[in-house]
């Protein structure tokens, strides 16, 4: 008999990639907040690397998203308030790890994108 090892029956098609796409976006920008964000603020950073309006991306990010992140103790939400943060009691990885055992997030990253100099990302 043998010992099942934690993670290791995650799908790789747990999530879909739009989702997927969304929360690594949302992720990386509360890892660089020094302090709780609206999901508006999320919005604006999710929007243009996911090719759509942050109005269009807010509803996700606020019904889908977030309380997925939130539900396995990937990040710290407050319905209430509307919002979301990172704190600083465990490392970054440890909180990605645990999404990706959830299912609520994948291993496949999306790319980095930069800001050229007249604002477009590429």
């Amino acid at each position: 008999m043998t010992t099942p090892v934690p993670g290791a029956d995650v799908s790789q098609e747990s999530v879909g990639p739009r989702e997927n796409t969304r929360r690594w976006y949302a992720l990386r920008y509360l890892r660089t907040c020094t302090y709780p964000a609206t999901i508006a603020e999320v919005s604006e950073y999710v929007g243009p690397r996911v090719g759509l309006a942050p109005r269009d991306v807010e509803s996700a990010l606020r019904n889908r998203d977030v309380p997925a992140l939130a539900g396995c103790d990937a990040i710290e939400f407050d319905p209430e308030s509307g919002l979301v943060c990172l704190d600083d009691r465990e490392p970054f990885a440890d909180r990605v790890r645990r999404a990706i055992s959830a299912d609520v997030l994948s291993h496949l990253k999306p790319p980095r994108l930069k800001r050229n100099r007249q604002g477009v990302f590429y």
